[in-house]
């Protein structure tokens, strides 16, 4: 009895000893007469991984070219694969493995890379993928608001966003809410912004770097916090059967440009003079009228 259980133990540490070992990858540098780098970071299945036992492996065909573990950097708080590729001319076609430790598991990464000679890709900011299956490339924002505040309109053209405000909101130390592509991260710089966990001064407009879920894409984006005067008067004559409702606005900037819109769409703009704008022959719907940081709604009727 103790020699079955004795050669059940011995199976079964064998058995570990076999799942838990890594693959030999290696190169032999001096077979070589050129290199490239790479600054990476390795993804499977939607994790990225952080062990320095994981790795990172690259080859031409079945010959391993340069194979490295992860390595820990402090002031990232994050797991780097510092990669140097070899090869004896450019233009070879190179692909990866990723070995994943925890899985002790083999990846091919879908990306083919070109050898070129001193090359280097990724940095610790805008770090090289690794990943299996492929990340985002999308670095978007979707929506901007504010924790606890109420927004009266929001506006994005291109990457250009304006979030109107009221005009008693104090907009030095705001709480951003960030809507953004799925697994990309927002910045003020390289200084990481975590949605509803911010404190961002807007009395100018503020530039932020979006960075895509794969780190390929930096994409600039600037929000602009309007805030209203609260010195707008408006009125309205709503629409008949055989004449359309008018819209009329008493301000005192002149030259001030004013925006009709209905829906998403800007119907038309007029500029302010001698106090006041005046937008007629509307059709019965909802409209929104911008001029400065004021936003207001306004129903137009059709009496009957």
């Amino acid at each position: 009895m103790k020699n079955y259980i004795y050669s059940i133990i011995v199976l079964l540490l064998l058995g570990t000893n076999v799942h838990g070992q890594s693959p030999n990858w290696s190169v032999n540098e001096n077979n070589f007469q050129y290199t490239m780098t790479f600054v990476g970071f390795l993804n499977v299945d939607g994790i990225t991984l952080s062990s320095a036992n994981d790795k990172l492996a690259a080859f031409v065909g079945n010959e391993c070219r340069g194979v490295v573990n992860l390595t820990y950097v402090a002031n990232q708080n994050k797991y780097f694969a510092y990669l140097t590729v070899f090869s004896n001319q450019n233009n070879e076609p190179i692909s990866f493995k990723i070995y994943n430790s925890a899985k002790n598991e083999i990846k091919n990464v879908e990306k083919i890379k070109n050898f070129t000679t001193n090359e280097n890709y990724g940095n610790l900011f805008q770090a090289y993928s690794f990943a299996s299956p492929a990340l985002s490339t999308e670095a978007n924002i979707l929506k901007v608001g504010f924790k606890n505040v109420e927004s009266k309109d929001i506006t994005i053209e291109g990457t250009a966003i304006t979030v109107y405000l009221g005009a008693e909101q104090d907009i030095t130390a705001l709480n951003t809410i960030f809507q953004l592509s799925p697994g990309s991260n927002i910045y003020i710089g390289t200084v990481k912004q975590v949605s509803e966990t911010n404190t961002i001064n807007y009395t100018s407009p503020v530039q932020f770097q979006v960075l895509s879920e794969d780190q390929s894409v930096l994409k600039q984006w600037t929000v602009t916090v309007k805030k209203g005067s609260g010195n707008v008067v408006y009125y309205k004559k709503d629409a008949v059967c055989y004449e359309g409702g008018a819209i009329k606005l008493l301000f005192s900037k002149d030259g001030e440009a004013v925006r009709l819109i209905s829906g998403l769409v800007t119907l038309t703009t007029q500029t302010i003079t001698n106090g006041q704008v005046v937008f007629n022959n509307l059709n019965e719907g909802t409209y929104k009228v911008v001029v400065g940081g004021d936003v207001k709604e306004i129903v137009i009727n059709l009496k009957k």
